[in-house]
């Protein structure tokens, strides 16, 4: 073991000077978003309650079972996982209104609305 000589410093205050810097930056990035409004707000994003049951080996019919908080759902369609869009018919103007796909044989799906004016996925599962 080698001892060290008067003469010689060590390096840990150069370190402990250069993370106090760093952490003095960062912690001045942080403030500085959230006051300038950088960090902004994310939208609650409202998901209406839906739920899908298979009446036959091709038709399947999706219920809306409470609004999510929303106001408005609109131009709904079906599509399976490639994407490919299936033929719906059916209302989801009230609570108990259902939509019907009649090609949407076993598979995984997804029922996409604009909710509120903002397009999601309001449904998404293997039936």
């Amino acid at each position: 073991m080698m001892a060290l000589r008067r003469d010689e410093k060590g390096v840990s205050p150069v370190i402990g000077v250069i993370l106090m810097v760093a952490i003095t930056v960062i912690l001045a990035a942080v403030i500085a978003s959230f006051v300038f409004g950088l960090a902004g707000t994310v939208p609650k994003q409202k998901t209406p309650g839906i739920t899908a049951t298979r009446t036959d080996d091709s038709t399947v019919q999706f219920v809306l079972r409470d609004w999510g908080g929303a106001s408005s759902i609109t131009d709904c369609s079906v599509k399976d996982i490639e994407g490919t869009l299936k033929t719906i018919s059916g209302s989801y103007n009230e609570i108990g209104d259902f939509i019907t796909c009649s090609d949407c044989i076993a598979g995984t799906y997804r029922l996409i609305c604009k909710v509120d004016g903002n397009t999601q996925i309001v449904w998404e599962g293997r039936i």
